[in-house]
């Protein structure tokens, strides 16, 4: 059977999801479904008979998770949702000075290794890490880190103190990593019992305290799947890789129009490749481009590609808002917020829209099946 791909897209208006061949010259949109509900991410677990995950919510219902076919005709919500700690007394006063927000939230979903087919792994805000064993139908939070010594120092960004990044060692099954907003990456080498920082040569935003091995505030990490030692991430304050498993990190963000960026993705055939849409810091409340939408792809040094993406346009992509599939050479996808999704078919160098007029996209995530 030929590849297929599934291209997800969570909403501020429910779920869409795009659907081509390994071609990708003709997209097919279905949806919405999950309506009345923001998606803020939504995934395909394509171990065995794929399905879709979404992380959702509602000022009516609160937070929860879904399951559900490719298809769309039935989705189930979680029979015991992720429900996250509390947030420390220190950044809970943070958080209502500057009117960030500090309700629940799931922010993340990721399906468990090959051999793991029923565990399912979710992020949320206030940032813990959550496990499930039944295919995201009850969730157990990872205690350990929640219970990590530095979380007296976690702040919130302005999206509130998430975790939105959980990546698994493919060779490695007691290795994963996180990250959480702000406050930076752990990395556990024993299966989740133990965690340690991992943010040395990352720069701290301003005003974070200088005393502690935390107070970084990345924005995403992926960990490469053919490299399993390499890490890329892009923070507050620049774009960094690591080759030893985040014991090191080194700058590589010169070259950019700018620092400062959310959406971050991968080439699979390439470890040495990284791709990210750099945004205006100084238009922070807005997270726009820089008045041109342009995808920079690293090869060692950042080239821009912007054929068939739009000039004079100030566009936000936010942290989930990109998303590249296995192909060779791979898909790249950016959603906007406002409503745009752009494809690449050729790894990030040529684009065009394949979606105009969606409400806000907050999350893309691209599969093969």
């Amino acid at each position: 059977m030929a590849d297929r791909v599934v291209l997800c897209a969570g909403t501020k208006r429910g779920l869409f999801v795009f659907t081509s061949t390994a071609a990708r010259d003709r997209w097919k949109l279905h949806g919405p479904f999950l309506k009345g509900w923001q998606i803020d991410h939504a995934t395909v677990d394509a171990r065995g008979t794929p399905r879709i995950h979404a992380a959702a919510s509602s000022v009516a219902f609160g937070t929860t998770t879904f399951r559900g076919d490719l298809a769309g005709r039935k989705f189930e919500g979680a029979k015991k949702p992720p429900v996250p700690p509390a947030m420390p007394p220190k950044p809970l006063a943070f958080a209502k000075k500057w009117g960030i927000p500090t309700a629940p939230r799931v922010w993340h979903i990721e399906p468990g290794r090959a051999s793991e087919r029923r565990v399912l792994y979710a992020g949320t805000a206030p940032a813990a890490l959550f496990r499930s064993e039944d295919e995201g139908r009850s969730w157990s939070e990872v205690d350990s880190l929640t219970r990590h010594p530095s979380r007296r120092h976690w702040q919130p960004g302005a999206g509130g103190m998430c975790l939105h990044s959980i990546q698994l060692d493919p060779l490695d099954e007691r290795r994963m990593y996180v990250a959480i907003s702000a406050a930076g990456a752990f990395r556990t080498d024993d299966g989740a019992r133990t965690w340690t920082p991992i943010n040395r040569g990352v720069a701290k935003f301003v005003g974070a305290p200088r005393d502690n091995s935390v107070a970084t505030c990345v924005h995403k990490l992926l960990l490469h799947p053919a490299a399993p030692g390499r890490l890329y991430q892009q923070n507050h304050v620049g774009t960094y890789r690591s080759d030893d498993r985040g014991e090191t990190w080194r700058a590589i963000h010169r070259g950019l129009p700018s620092n400062f960026g959310f959406g971050l993705a991968l080439d699979p055939g390439d470890p040495d490749a990284c791709l990210v849409v750099p945004l205006d810091p100084a238009d922070y409340a807005f997270r726009a481009t820089l008045g041109r939408l342009r995808v920079y792809r690293w090869s060692g040094r950042w080239t821009a590609h912007d054929a068939g993406l739009p000039r004079d346009a100030y566009l936000s992509v936010l942290r989930e808002g990109m998303s590249s599939d296995g192909l060779d050479p791979c898909g790249v996808y950016v959603g906007t917020g406002t409503g745009q999704v752009f494809a690449s078919a050729d790894g990030g160098r040529r684009w065009r829209a394949i979606a105009q007029y969606l409400p806000p996209v907050m999350s893309l995530h691209a599969a093969v099946v």
